[in-house]
């Protein structure tokens, strides 16, 4: 493929582009990363359960050819989600057959962290500390008493309350290299009410003295984009000192039609008839989701004084976890198509519009 359509090359003065990779990904897609991208993500192989299976042993093994590439290219990566109620080890929780008090579950926090930074630092150039911690929605006060209006109810929370969150920050500010940027990094954030979980959270840190460098803007679109609230949320979690990254970049089929502000989901209004209009692909709906990366990389252009780099969760339409997310068991697969390149590894045609747009 020529340089002339490098999208790395042609963004070099606004913001790195990355891809999130597996070795799967990186035994098919390596000449197109190499020619298209300057920043890497570990899509699971960085998480908690990969690297700690069986605490105090601790295995990297499955993110080396990740690095290896990534030294190859020279360039560095975006450390993925230590800390995440999903793909986090059941000993975790434990103290023998009880419930790990959480100063235990603390110091395995920080054993982690320390571990994580001793072999990766020299390859890390940001690190999303905390994935996910907030919640969705207004628990029921009657159907869950007792749990926050604003975190997750994870069994971290449940063990730890947000004391685990702050535990985090405080762990890999200590270890990790001076120039790592440290991130807080969560998806539907800018859907207001759950942004202002996501401030809520960020300022409780600020206040208690931790660092946190950035925000991690997921970018997983799964409805109609708001681009207004997209930009006010750039300008709101840059109001308060914050380096953004998006993180997780894609384009459901459902963003071409669903107008609502969160995805649907089996047993939801008007979910089935979703899955007959997104089992038709048609070069209507091809073009929107061109159409919808053109107006996004335009907004983050224009705030490209806080945005560092952008990331797409994935490198092509050939394998994406969106064909799989979130259907009821039997489903077919969804073809989603949500990716800057298509199953061949051909450039859509928002990739040379993105790239006329900078020329």
């Amino acid at each position: 493929m020529s340089e002339i359509i490098s999208l790395a090359k042609s963004y070099e003065k606004y913001f790195k582009i990355g891809a999130a990779v597996s070795p799967f990904c990186i035994a098919r897609h390596r000449d197109l990363l190499k020619t298209q991208f300057n920043s890497l993500t570990a899509e699971n192989e960085m998480k908690y359960e990969p690297t700690e299976p069986e605490e105090g042993h601790f295995n990297f093994d499955h993110a080396e050819p990740i690095i290896t590439l990534a030294r190859e290219m020279g360039i560095k990566i975006r450390a993925h989600a230590p800390v995440w109620h999903n793909q986090t080890p059941a000993w975790m929780y434990l103290d023998g057959d009880k419930p790990a008090a959480p100063e235990l579950i603390y110091e395995r926090i920080d054993a982690h962290s320390k571990a994580l930074c001793e072999h990766f630092n020299p390859d890390v150039y940001a690190w999303d500390v905390v994935n996910e911690a907030t919640r969705d929605d207004i628990p029921d006060p009657v159907k869950n008493p007792g749990e926050s209006p604003v975190y997750r109810h994870s069994e971290y929370y449940k063990l730890c309350g947000i004391g685990f969150i702050e535990a985090a920050f405080r762990s890999m500010a200590k270890y990790a290299a001076p120039d790592a940027q440290l991130f807080y990094n969560d998806y539907s954030e800018t859907v207001p009410d759950k942004r202002d979980r996501i401030v809520s959270l960020i300022r409780n840190l600020q206040e208690k003295g931790c660092r946190v460098d950035g925000i991690g803007m997921q970018q997983h679109h799964m409805a109609v984009p708001d681009y207004d609230e997209i930009k006010r949320s750039i300008e709101i979690y840059a109001n308060m000192g914050l380096r953004i990254h998006v993180t997780e970049l894609d384009i459901s089929m459902m963003a071409t039609f669903n107008q609502g502000s969160y995805r649907l989901k089996p047993g939801d209004p008007g979910f089935d008839e979703y899955i007959k209009d997104a089992l038709k692909t048609t070069p209507e709906k091809l073009a929107k989701i061109s159409e919808i990366y053109v107006k996004l990389f335009e907004i983050y252009r224009s705030y490209s004084d806080v945005i560092d780099s952008v990331t797409t969760w994935g490198v092509s339409d050939d394998y994406t976890w969106l064909d799989f997310f979130g259907l009821k068991p039997g489903s077919p697969i969804i073809k989603q198509h949500p990716l800057l390149f298509d199953e061949n590894e051909q450039p859509k045609p928002c990739v040379q519009q993105m790239i006329d747009a900078v020329r």
